[in-house]
Parts: structure tokens; sequence; C-alpha cells
């Protein structure tokens, strides 16, 4: 009976250790899903990152092309300007022509 007893107690301690086991990887498993979507969502933050650093990389070639495009705009600005000016003042010449003004 003693040995029955022994036994008894420890498949009690057994079980007990089970259950805990048990328990102890029921977190495990929780905790590991938890991971996965940490992993997930650092996944798509690195995806994101890459997709921002492409577009700066491009807006930064674009800003490039139209620094080195600036002077001879300016260049062409100046010309245009000379243009007008000098349409206008034609414009005003023949009107004080018709007008009777000379110069």
């Amino acid at each position: 009976m003693a040995s029955d007893d022994v036994l008894g107690v420890k498949l009690e301690v057994l079980h007990h250790d089970v259950v805990e086991v048990k328990k102890v990887l029921n977190e495990l498993s929780k905790a590991i899903t938890k991971l996965a979507l940490v992993e997930q969502q650092q996944n798509q933050t690195a995806e994101a990152l890459e997709r921002a650093f492409k577009a700066i990389s491009k807006l930064d070639d674009r800003t490039t092309a139209l620094e080195l495009a600036a002077p001879k705009v300016k260049e062409t600005s100046v010309w245009v300007d000379r243009f007008i000016l000098g349409a206008i003042m034609l414009v005003f010449s023949l009107i004080g022509g018709k007008i009777g003004i000379h110069i």
C-alpha cells in the first residue's frame, strides 16, 4: 500500500508538472505569435522606408537637373525680357511717330 501511495503522489506531482508545462507552452505560443506580428510590422516598415528613399532619390535627381538648367533658364529669361522691352519701345515709337512725337 505504501508503494501505491508513493506512486499516487508521484503521479499527482507529474500531473501538476504537465499542467504547468502546458501553461508555459501556451504562453510561449502566444509570445511567438506576437513576435511574428512584430516581425511582419517591421518588414512593412522597412518596405515603406525603402519606397520613401526611392522617392527621395528621384526628387533629388529632378532637383539636380533643375539646378543644372537654372543658368540656361535665367539667360533665356534675360533675352525674353530684352525682346519684350524692345517690342514695347518699337510700339511706342510707332505710336509716337503717328501722333507726331519725334525723338
